[in-house]
């Protein structure tokens, strides 16, 4: 009986400390527990939500390419008739590359490098390649962004410095003077400072070396802590820049003969006045558009287009989407963040060329030789915005739109790099991300000094030119033969499966296995054979001259030029075979020429670790 009487009271007493220490959980306290609780142990870091992660896969692949390079290929190629090749590539080549990006990045929860050696330790390479090119890139992209900082801030002078009288002697023809041109003058000499040719160096030109340095501290304020700050300011830098475009648009479709210069965008055989006249004074015969189809050109600038827009082969989808949970559903963003890019590169083509050619339609000047990249934003562009009603208001507006489209577009580079570099042991884990970045930053733009020199500009020409093109193309073939034929597609489509809850059908496993291989070597050969046979040219500065004709001359590049183009081609690429040989060498020669290498030590000692993860997983604190 004293036993149960005990046993009894111990009960009551249980019951009221329960009462007593009772806390009602609510619904939404419940929720996040539960999500927090399905997190992977890996301790890797995860966005603070889904909308993190789209905006900034969007900030990433809408960036200046969008604006200046593609609406001149589809003035270049036949107007609509270039979408034909461009759609087909996005289709064959873009979105198929894309999803294998993310997935790669999601299933194994790594950057580049060590993505590619769970793989297979032989394809370690392609992520070595990949990180080379992504540094390359970022050095002269922040030297991109560095004009549109200058110009952001003489937006704020009473008179548009680019509509500004220039002045007038023996080497400054009056026709170089007129209002068609004072943008030209405006870019070279006051800028620039362009020197004669790529060989002549000349001085500092510290105004906007300071804009480069600004640019990077910016990366650095922004990336310091990583996706916990970039995940934050692309709220900013991702949505504002459409906001930014939708007003342009509608102040360019306001303008007198904004029309005309929509027509032109989507028919080049569209005349106007000047065109006219010059057609007739040259004895030019308008061709059809439809000529363009038959032009190997035509279809590899159209991938070309799709590599740059899409981000593909600089590791930063690799990047973005190692930081996501691993039962995301990637297959739905990739499939809405393509058709947003697509859909900004056109409107953002009719924006231009609505305000261009407004331009020329009320000056009657020739639309015909728009100048082209860069080039376009910093003189076709300015040019117009200057005869607007509010013209600083408007400049402000495009450059600072300007400055947020590059800037994501470097917040993805950047992390990237910083994301490979994290799966290895080449930077020690005590040492803090805030130094890591700030030594980064550091670093990069000490190495992009020369960009600030007088012969700079024909420096990102040549960074533009040879550091991505060909690289890209060959990290983008492996990357396909790698997930299709080394990991199986097979393997591929169950991971895809469980991963998004759909299994890819036929058409996405014929194109992962034959369609985007074959597509890609064709490009890369005959991207190859051509420039073996017909090497690229660079704009030599000339001048104004009394004719009013081009500023540049296209003229081959130096030995030493070739020689920089040389290092930026192979000092990626070659990492391919390297890594390959070095994965291979204990096969064939035996185990005593095993080599272990730092960079991708920390892989293989977490996988030891950790083991295979299992795919669960979900945002924390967050209902998106």
């Amino acid at each position: 009986m004293d036993l149960e009487r005990v046993l009894i009271h111990h009960d009551q007493l249980e019951v009221e400390i329960r009462d007593a220490d009772y806390n009602p959980v609510t619904d939404d306290e419940k929720n996040r527990t539960e999500e927090v609780d399905k997190i992977p142990s890996d301790g890797r870091e995860q966005w603070g939500s889904n909308l993190e992660f789209i905006l900034s896969t969007i900030g990433s692949v809408v960036g200046l390419g969008n604006l200046w390079r593609f609406p001149i290929k589809v003035k270049q190629y036949g107007g609509a008739v270039f979408l034909i090749p461009y759609f087909t590539m996005l289709v064959i080549e873009g979105v198929p590359l894309f999803l294998v990006e993310l997935w790669i990045g999601q299933k194994f929860r790594s950057g580049c490098i060590g993505g590619f050696y769970k793989i297979h330790k032989a394809l370690s390479g392609i992520g070595f390649a990949t990180w080379m090119i992504g540094f390359y890139t970022n050095l002269y992209y922040n030297a991109i962004i560095m004009y549109t900082i200058y110009y952001f801030f003489a937006s704020f002078q009473k008179t548009l410095p680019w509509a500004a009288d220039c002045p007038i002697g023996d080497d400054y023809p009056a026709n170089c003077c007129t209002n068609n041109t004072k943008s030209s003058y405006y870019w070279y000499y006051e800028v620039l400072h362009i020197s004669p040719d790529i060989s002549t160096a000349g001085s500092f030109n510290w105004d906007i070396t300071l804009c480069l340095l600004l640019a990077w501290v910016t990366c650095f304020l922004c990336m310091v802590k990583g996706i916990k700050t970039s995940g934050k300011v692309v709220y900013v830098t991702a949505v504002f820049p459409f906001i930014a475009l939708i007003g342009l648009f509608i102040m360019g479709m306001t303008l007198e003969g904004a029309m005309e210069g929509v027509k032109y965008f989507f028919d080049p055989t569209y005349r106007f006045a000047a065109d006219a006249e010059m057609d007739a004074k040259n004895n030019v015969t308008i061709l059809s558009s439809w000529r363009h189809l038959y032009n190997p050109y035509c279809w590899l600038e159209a991938a070309a287009q799709i590599f740059y827009s899409l981000s593909l082969g600089f590791g930063s989808c690799i990047a973005f989407s190692s930081y996501n949970p691993p039962k995301t559903n990637f297959y739905k963003h990739a499939l809405c963040i393509s058709v947003v890019n697509s859909v900004t590169s056109i409107f953002a083509g009719v924006t231009i060329f609505a305000i261009v050619g407004s331009n020329a339609y009320k000056n009657n000047i020739s639309i015909d030789q728009l100048a082209t990249g860069p080039g376009l934003a910093f003189i076709a562009v300015s040019e117009a915005i200057a005869t607007t009603p509010a013209a600083q208001l408007w400049s402000a507006l495009f450059f600072v739109m300007l400055f947020m489209l590059g800037i994501d577009s470097q917040f993805a580079g950047i992390e990237g790099m910083m994301t490979a570099l994290d799966d290895t042991t080449l930077i020690p884990k005590a040492i803090p991300r805030p130094v890591v970045m700030g030594l980064f930053c550091s670093f990069s733009f000490l190495l992009g000094l020369p960009f600030g020199m007088q012969n700079g500009q024909y420096l990102v020409d040549l960074f533009d030119n040879f550091s991505a093109n060909f690289p890209l193309m060959m990290v983008a073939f492996f990357e396909v033969i790698a997930v299709s034929w080394v990991y199986g597609i097979d393997r591929f489509c169950e991971d895809f499966e469980e991963m998004t809850g759909y299994y890819p059908n036929i058409v996405w496993r014929i194109m992962w296995v034959v369609v985007t291989p074959l597509s890609l070597a064709f490009v890369l050969i005959y991207s190859l054979v051509d420039q073996l046979q017909t090497p690229l040219l660079y704009g030599k500065f000339v001048g104004c001259n009394a004719d009013g004709d081009s500023w540049t001359e296209d003229v081959n590049y130096p030995p030493w030029a070739w020689g920089l183009a040389g290092i930026l081609v192979f000092s990626s690429f070659l990492f391919i075979p390297v890594m390959a040989a070095i994965a291979f060498l204990p096969k064939v020669l035996g185990p005593k020429w095993e080599i272990t290498l730092p960079l991708v030590a920390a892989v293989e000692d977490a996988k030891k670790k950790n083991g295979a993860m299992a795919m669960t997983g979900n945002y924390p604190n967050s209902a998106a």
